[in-house]
């Protein structure tokens, strides 16, 4: 089995070998997990040995001791041996505490005792070892073992336990693709992957034909196994329980079995069917149950002969003839050839729309084994991968859209170019050019979808710093007849950006939008969120898209990740590390298993984490961005990377590599608007650091002229906090006095963060002296702790009390008091009026 993953726990047994002063760990997992080869790859990387027990050995007492000390070698195997001859028959305990007092006077290099299928030795080895074990410290022996999961390993209770798990989604992909070949179709991948549920024993026994690999032919689902020779014939099925077992058998046999069907032939056998949903054996989603674990399903379907799937078929037919017809056709086409699988597709289409994609996925690849009218297969594979899309599975819905070929109905290429659209931009951030050639080709009766795949690729492309070509798409709405409120919408911000139009548009256009009352179609809603963002309307954002979020019914995943990603970024552009922060934790949270961390995701998490002084990962979130663009031919979004890295140096006063990367990124946008990148007030700031006032001032003249073309809040604040900088070198302290009385209370905690900044950095350490006590307080402030001292200072680089908190170790409520002295003492009632009483002292 390749070695793929196991970082976690590799890091631990490298921490154990490390610390050279003896100790054990037990690695435990289910059978299949990966234990062996976990062992066997520590082994080569300090070039020794694993030994592995042998059942048939069990019956010979010290067996386990034997094999130990013949692994061990040098003189801790000789002393081993040596004890052994003299004592095998000497009582478990006496042989224990002088194996112990052995391996503590023996003296040899450190070394490592790899031990596989520790539970496997005989019991007495298993005794003495126990006790042994638990008291290597100060041997120098370091004991690295492997057991199953299943027991409770009482014998062993002296010993550091880690627990295996399955791989991870990303890394049961990779596996999949190390045993299926590198030409495999992502998609195939991805299913396999999910599947198999990340039990690498599993995967590793996947086999598949080169053409079901690439994806010209059905995948044959459920999976198609190896033997597995390493365990007894009918061993996955076991379950303790023989009415359970043959109830599994019922269930595993097919994707999925109506929930009331399935009760009653649980009943049948003195069964509770909620007992064993509730103890995880079983799921149940929309009345219809599965085995939870997809790779126990798996399992156990290898240890059915082919006898036995035939009648089980035959069986689960019969009991969903009256109760799930397409259940009852799926198993049919598997016992009588010729059946008319189109309604399989149709069955695909319904699931995929319910969320559950994984039985849709099997579904339809058991209908694309038959025989099906051309025309009503493109329809069916054209609403899956649509459905696919809005359920977040980008990749699967991309591969069934690719497979459906080219529809003679413009409205379904239409639809299938928009999903097309939808499913690239999530995987790859880039507008798929084909999309918006069908939507030109696309007849005005499906205008509607003609026109979502023309605005939102002219948002796209307008978020990109690219309004000319979001300028080009408005015009083609227009022109092909097709423009009714979204146009509308792109085209007034397209105004509201400084980018002319080539006509008003009003939302009376010809097209209709949905009945009167009704709530906006989410695209549409969607399309003026982004742009009220672009407006800097940051708390009526917030306030819709949480509204969204919380609104019934709930809405699908596709549109639930999109409002997520815009929260994060209506946070990072309104400058509140801590709603970023959170955002950011509420997106992830709503991540599905195969979710693409496309350069788009990684872009909007680096802004979010260069923003929030609490987060390092800003450095390593973008080299992934950079390197990811770089790798895949994908340059659009490097000049947003390099902005972040621009930042990320000026706050770390490297201001040359700051100039490079701010003017890199700026320049490659080639934005009109300068509070899309943002980077110009940095780059003014950086030019002046690193002694080149002259092309300072020069960014500011181009600055103000922008501002005046593009009136902005952050283009005041930008060009308040520039002005401060370049009139640094006359009179710093009134410069940005100056520049402080712009600031409202309501502004970005950010950018008072950056021009207290600014000002450290532009005045002199006499000018800075702080914290700032005003004069007349002067008694108050002789009364001030050290650590409300260290709170002021905190307060006035901006950071809000949950941030100050997290900075000094405090909690929310300790933060929340140490204010209110603060207040006392000075004579202040409120945040803002301590901030303006420091800013006055300054002076």
């Amino acid at each position: 089995m390749p070695f793929i993953g196991r970082v976690r726990e590799t890091q631990v047994a490298e921490e154990d070998i490390a610390a050279r002063g003896g100790s054990a760990r037990l690695f435990i997992g289910e059978p299949g997990i990966g234990k062996t080869r976990l062992a066997r790859e520590l082994a080569e990387r300090h070039d020794t040995v694993v030994m592995s027990a042998r059942p048939d050995e069990r019956m010979w007492p010290y067996s386990g001791l034997s094999a130990a000390a013949a692994a061990l070698g040098g003189a801790r195997g000789t002393a081993v041996d040596g004890l052994l001859a003299r004592g095998r028959d000497w009582p478990e305990h006496l042989l224990a505490e002088e194996l112990n007092r052995t391996l503590h006077l023996v003296h040899d290099e450190p070394a490592i005792l790899l031990i596989d299928d520790l539970d496997e030795l005989d019991s007495a080895s298993v005794t003495v070892l126990s006790f042994v074990f638990a008291r290597l410290r100060g041997t120098g022996l370091t004991v690295l073992a492997t057991a199953r999961g299943s027991g409770d390993h009482g014998d062993f209770t002296g010993m550091a336990l880690t627990r295996i798990r399955r791989l991870p989604f990303d890394e049961s992909v990779d596996l999949a693709r190390s045993v299926l070949g590198t030409n495999t179709a992502v998609a195939v991948l991805y299913t396999v992957a999910e599947v198999t549920a990340g039990h690498p024993g599993t995967i590793v026994r996947v086999r598949l034909t080169p053409r079901e690999a690439v994806g010209d032919h059905p995948l044959p689902l459920p999976l198609r196994l190896a033997e597995d020779r390493t365990r007894r014939r009918g061993e996955g099925r076991q379950t303790g329980d023989p009415c359970v077992a043959s109830l599994m058998d019922l269930v595993a046999i097919g994707p999925v079995f109506d929930h009331d069907r399935l009760a009653l032939v649980a009943a049948d056998r003195g069964l509770d069917l909620d007992a064993l949903i509730h103890d995880g054996l079983l799921s149940v989603h929309a009345g219809l149950v599965r085995i939870a674990d997809p790779a126990r399903r798996l399992r156990h379907l290898a240890a059915l002969s082919t006898e036995e799937r035939r009648h089980l078929h035959v069986r689960s037919a019969q009991e969903h003839e009256g109760a799930y017809p397409a259940a009852c056709l799926w198993h049919m086409s598997l016992t009588e050839p010729g059946a008319d699988l189109e309604r399989l597709l149709i069955a695909a289409v319904d699931l995929a729309r319910s969320g559950d994609h994984l039985a849709a996925i099997e579904f339809a690849e058991r209908g694309l084994t038959g025989e099906v009218d051309p025309a009503a297969r493109c329809r069916h594979l054209i609403d899956l991968g649509e459905a696919l899309v809005l359920q977040g599975q980008d990749v699967q819905g991309r591969h069934y859209l690719a497979r459906a070929g080219r529809s003679a109905d413009p409205g379904l290429r239409a639809r299938a170019a928009l999903a097309r659209l939808r499913a690239t931009a999530a995987i790859e951030h880039v507008v798929d050019e084909t999309a918006l050639t069908v939507a030109v080709e696309a007849d005005s009766d499906d205008g509607r979808t003609a026109e979502h795949v023309l605005c939102e690729s002219a948002l796209l492309h307008l978020w990109h710093g690219d309004p000319e070509r979001a300028r080009e798409l408005v015009v083609t709405a227009v022109d092909r007849g097709v423009a009714a409120a979204e146009t509308a919408l792109v085209a007034r911000l397209l105004d509201e950006l400084g980018a002319d139009t080539v006509t008003d548009l009003t939302i009376d256009t010809g097209v209709g939008t949905g009945p009167a009352g009704a709530d906006p179609p989410i695209e549409l809603q969607l399309l003026d969120l982004r742009a009220g963002i672009m407006r800097e309307e940051y708390a009526g954002v917030r306030r819709r898209i949480r509204w969204l979020l919380d609104r019934t019914p709930r809405l699908a995943p596709l549109w639930r990740d999109h409002l997520l990603c815009l929260l994060v970024t209506t946070e990072v552009r309104g400058g509140d590390p801590l709603g970023a922060r959170e955002a950011v934790a509420a997106w992830r949270r709503e991540w599905i298993d195969g979710r693409t961390v496309d350069v788009a995701t990684i872009l909007v998490l680096a802004s979010a984490a260069a923003l929030d002084p609490l987060d390092e990962r800003a450095h390593s979130l973008v080299h992934q961005g950079r390197e990811l663009c770089r790798r895949e031919g994908r340059p659009t979004l490097l000049p947003w990377f390099a902005v972040i890295e621009g930042q990320i140096a000026l706050a770390e006063g490297r201001y040359h590599d700051a100039v490079t990367s701010l003017r890199e990124g700026r320049d490659g946008v080639g934005a009109d608007d300068p509070a899309l990148t943002r980077a110009d007030a940095d780059l003014i700031e950086a030019l002046w650091l690193s002694g080149d006032p002259a092309d300072a001032q020069v960014e500011l003249r181009r600055l103000e002229h922008a501002a005046r073309r593009s009136p902005r809040r952050w283009t005041t604040l930008a060009l308040a906090r520039s002005r401060a900088v370049c009139a640094s070198d006359r009179d710093a302290v009134s410069a940005f006095r100056e520049a402080e009385t712009v600031y409202r209370t309501d502004d970005a905690p950010s950018e008072r963060r950056l021009l207290a900044r600014a000002r450290e950095r532009c005045l002199t350490l006499d000018e800075r002296a702080r914290p700032r006590i005003p004069a007349g307080d002067a008694t108050h402030g002789r009364s001030l702790t050290a650590q409300e001292r260290d709170v002021i200072a905190l307060v006035e680089k901006g950071m809000r009390n949950r941030e100050i908190a997290a900075s000094l170790f405090l909690s929310l409520r300790t933060v929340e008091l140490r204010l209110t002295g603060i207040y006392r003492k000075l004579g202040v009632s409120s945040r803002a009026h301590l901030m303006a009483t420091l800013h006055n002292a300054a002076g």
